[in-house]
């Protein structure tokens, strides 16, 4: 019984050991050659008239990082291999949990849409899309005061999924 035993425990360990599988969720499939990257500043379009400079600033700069953090890419501000473009076509606050004691909103959702032209070595676009996403807050806080905190919710996920779309290998 004990030889058994003694297998038994050696074969589990072996396939502890040797058979192990990686998972990683960060980085990407770089094209063959990219060694740059340029993101352009993301400037709020007409079509999104109640976005802030904010919203551009702070959406340019997540999208940035995304990729800094998530590759190997050096960022450049012209001639990139991995050319990023595009600009902020939606930013609408709307209800969307109405009290069925006073007839207002509960709470508000932040939305926001970015048009993004993804192109590799500048001139061979590999898509163009639009990304959307939102964070819901309660109607009883002043905007003003938690814009910031909604857009870093917003951006974390918008920045993702055009990682995603672009480099993901999803």
């Amino acid at each position: 019984m004990r030889p058994i035993k003694l297998i038994l425990y050696l074969s589990v360990f072996t396939l502890l050991v040797c058979c192990t599988v990686n998972y990683s969720f960060n980085g990407g499939k770089v094209p063959n050659g990219a060694k740059t990257i340029q993101i352009d500043y993301f400037p709020v379009s007409s079509k999104a008239p109640l976005a802030s400079g904010l919203s551009s600033q702070t959406f340019t700069e997540a999208l940035r990082d995304v990729f800094l953090a998530q590759t190997k890419l050096d960022m450049v501000s012209e001639k990139g291999d991995l050319v990023f473009q595009g600009e902020i076509v939606a930013y609408s606050i709307s209800p969307i949990n109405i009290s069925s004691t006073s007839e207002t909103a509960d709470q508000n959702r932040l939305t926001m849409g970015v048009q993004v032209n993804y192109y590799l070595g500048g001139d061979s676009l590999i898509f163009e899309r639009q990304f959307k996403r939102f964070a819901d807050y309660e109607s009883n806080k002043e905007f003003s005061t938690i814009e910031e905190d909604l857009l870093a919710e917003i951006n974390d996920q918008l920045t993702q999924d055009i990682f995603n779309a672009s480099l993901g290998d999803w």
